[in-house]
């Protein structure tokens, strides 16, 4: 599908309803695990460690069910009994949603548009953050930011996100992840983790500066590569295609057999400097092709991280 059909699509604002609700039928299928990872992981500040938690007092040591790191030796050693200290949370955590809306976005070889994908990943976190009692706010950008709404612990929250995700008028345009990171950079507040859908493919040059600022200001980034097989590798014995330029819009012959080993080198190398980016400055990164499901390997970089 090109960024013409997707358009032709989603134009209707009834059809529209029609495929939201098959968004969400989708989204149900992963959001019972998220839900279980933020009220855990995230309460019991398996991701946010330290910031926010006031010492409540000890209380004696329960075998099998508490964290032996948190055990008071030296009150222990003076009762002669194992103590542990307990905790209270002040939870004003919230999340944001950042999602890449750039031409690139609307392309797919498989059974979903890699705006498509996204849409599921973002309503599943969406879903499972305000189940958990989390406000979630969302943001769609290109060359410039299309939209972004504050967060709120609401359900239509999530509807709202969702109407957003699939509307063409917010489509379009290169990928300026930097400039959006400056834009959200003052708006969000720091006990804030903040979710980066992308393709990441054609950033533009000063992104990786925005982005430590950002790693810097926030409790947690995570990055969550969506991308097409093809976008990743090139298939066997297919001769010429035409291939376009989503940006420039430029089409082109090319003998694939011909391109295809150096085009898969050079976009492997190409993700592992976008994950390097985001590992050298200490944040998060998910990869997902659109034909993969993408809560397992989220799920475990947010309870191990």
């Amino acid at each position: 599908m090109d960024p013409a059909s997707f358009e032709k699509k989603y134009s209707n604002p009834l059809k529209r309803e029609e495929y939201i609700e098959e968004f969400m039928i989708k989204i149900d299928a992963y959001v019972r695990q998220l839900v279980d990872v933020f009220r855990f992981a995230l309460k019991y500040r398996i991701m946010f460690r330290g910031s926010g938690v006031e010492f409540a007092g000890l209380r004696e040591y329960i075998p099998e069910q508490d964290d032996a790191t948190r055990i008071d030796w030296k009150a222990s050693l003076r009762a002669n009994k194992l103590y542990v200290k307990q905790y209270e949370e002040e939870r004003d955590l919230e999340v944001f949603i950042l999602v890449d809306s750039s031409s690139s976005m609307l392309f797919g070889s498989q059974d979903k548009l890699k705006s498509e994908y996204a849409t599921i990943v973002s309503g599943s976190i969406a879903y499972a953050a305000i189940e958990s009692g989390d406000k979630v706010g969302f943001g769609m950008f290109s060359d410039v930011m299309r939209n972004s709404f504050e967060p709120e612990c609401d359900m239509t929250q999530y509807y709202r996100i969702l109407r957003h995700a699939v509307d063409p008028a917010y489509y379009g345009g290169k990928c300026n992840l930097g400039k959006a990171l400056d834009y959200m950079l003052n708006m969000l507040k720091p006990r804030t983790i903040l979710f980066i859908i992308s393709d990441f493919i054609g950033l533009d040059r000063n992104w990786e500066d925005s982005l430590k600022m950002m790693g810097g200001k926030l409790d947690r980034v995570v990055g969550i590569m969506s991308r097409d097989i093809r976008d990743s590798k090139l298939p066997e014995g297919v001769g010429y295609m035409r291939l376009g330029d989503p940006f420039s819009n430029k089409m082109a012959s090319v003998d694939i057999d011909e391109i295809r080993e150096e085009y898969n080198y050079l976009t492997l190398r190409q993700e592992d400097n976008i994950k390097d980016s985001f590992h050298d400055v200490g944040l998060g990164f998910v990869k997902a092709h659109t034909t993969e499901p993408f809560v397992e390997p989220l799920i475990k970089y947010l309870t191990l991280a």
